[in-house]
């Protein structure tokens, strides 16, 4: 399958008070905790797409609870998935991960190594704020200002 540059997901496993992070083998996140995710492929739907890449990337199964966030750039989105553990123990894939592991999520809020994106959708979901405007300081430094993250 061909991959939709424009269109990717980024999913928020929860297990009980745990979630679900990688560990990141390329780009600006790299050696960087961060929850999975990726691009959606050509015809398919962002929770087809989180309920895949979370399965590639891990070996977890996992189902969409809710939409937690949505990033546009002018070219392109991003849109935040929460999601529910259904089995599985954590696997890296060795490629574009080094490691898959499942952390308390008041710990990944208080890691150096957890990207600050993830430590903001994890804000979301445990504060449950309404809809806010957040800007992500590390995106920010090799996008530019032209997107917007709501979550």
């Amino acid at each position: 399958m061909k991959d939709n540059y424009s269109f990717s997901v980024g999913c928020i496993v929860r297990k009980d008070n745990q979630i679900l992070l990688v560990r990141h083998t390329y780009g600006g996140a790299n050696g960087k905790l961060l929850i999975p995710g990726g691009f959606c492929h050509e015809n398919e739907l962002p929770e087809e797409a989180a309920v895949r890449e979370v399965l590639e990337e891990t070996g977890i199964t996992a189902a969409v609870r809710r939409m937690a966030g949505i990033r546009c750039e002018r070219s392109s989105w991003y849109i935040l998935l929460e999601m529910d553990y259904i089995s599985g123990v954590p696997t890296s894939d060795m490629c574009e991960n080094s490691e898959a592991l499942f952390c308390e999520i008041s710990e990944a809020l208080s890691r150096s190594d957890c990207t600050e994106m993830t430590k903001a959708a994890l804000r979301k979901i445990t504060d449950d704020c309404a809809s806010c405007l957040y800007s992500d300081l590390e995106y920010k430094k090799h996008k530019g200002d032209n997107y917007t993250l709501y979550i």
